[in-house]
């Protein structure tokens, strides 16, 4: 289980975990410029006049079922997925991201992303990113965020109990999938108010966050609160 500790000043707050899960788009990265001009162009080419793009950190595919008549579908992902991948014009990493990442040692952490993996390798070289070879992405479950498959799969690629993972992530989407696989949950401001977000911690960004690795391997997480 995760241990909690007790910090004198206030906003400041310490935790003990075993590994760290972390989203990618909105949270390790900024790409909603390219992601919304990708859904609008898909919009335009798909014939739908009063398509707009809202809803983050849901995977591409159950947007696209969403959306279009069954026998368009599979012409539909093939579309997004190639304009998403085709532009990572003004994708960069968040403030915070590379420093947080870098106190890490591999093994300790993994990303899960409701992208594609061709697009995730893609925004992350973009931003200057490397990810671990263990990544999860949208093509490797069953059930895409908020469903909790996402995050299970993540801690076991790390050889981690849910129940002692920190699941880091900026929509409302993830968090749901987080919490319902069990996980302690951080929550970035960014794409989402703060006022709309569920989750155990709430940061401003990642600059609020620092890990401190103990030689057998658990994480001290001391986040300063939004």
């Amino acid at each position: 289980m995760t241990r909690l500790e007790t910090s004198a000043e206030v906003g400041i707050h310490q935790f003990t975990v075993s590994a760290i899960l972390f989203d990618l788009d909105g949270t390790l990265i900024d790409s909603t410029p390219a992601t919304e001009r990708a859904w609008r162009t898909w919009g335009e080419l798909m014939g739908l006049a009063d398509f707009s793009y809202g809803t983050h950190g849901v995977p591409a595919q159950a947007l696209v079922e969403q959306t279009i008549e069954p026998a368009r579908q599979a012409e539909a992902f093939e579309l997004i997925k190639a304009l998403e991948t085709g532009d990572t014009g003004g994708v960069v990493a968040k403030d915070g991201a590379a420093e947080l990442l870098g106190s890490l040692p591999d093994g300790s952490w993994t990303i899960v992303t409701s992208c594609t993996r061709g697009l995730a390798e893609a925004r992350m070289a973009a931003a200057g990113i490397s990810g671990p070879h263990h990544m999860v992405t949208a093509d490797q479950v069953n059930f895409g965020k908020p469903h909790p498959e996402p995050f299970l799969l993540g801690a076991h690629r790390v050889n981690a109990d849910i129940h002692s993972c920190l699941v880091v992530e900026d929509a409302p989407a993830g968090l749901t999938s987080g919490r319902a696989a069990g996980a302690v949950t951080l929550a970035v401001v960014g794409t989402t108010a703060a006022a709309e977000l569920d989750a155990d911690y709430i940061v401003s960004t990642l600059d609020d966050v620092r890990a401190e690795v103990f030689p057998d391997g658990r994480i001290r997480v001391t986040v300063r609160t939004a």
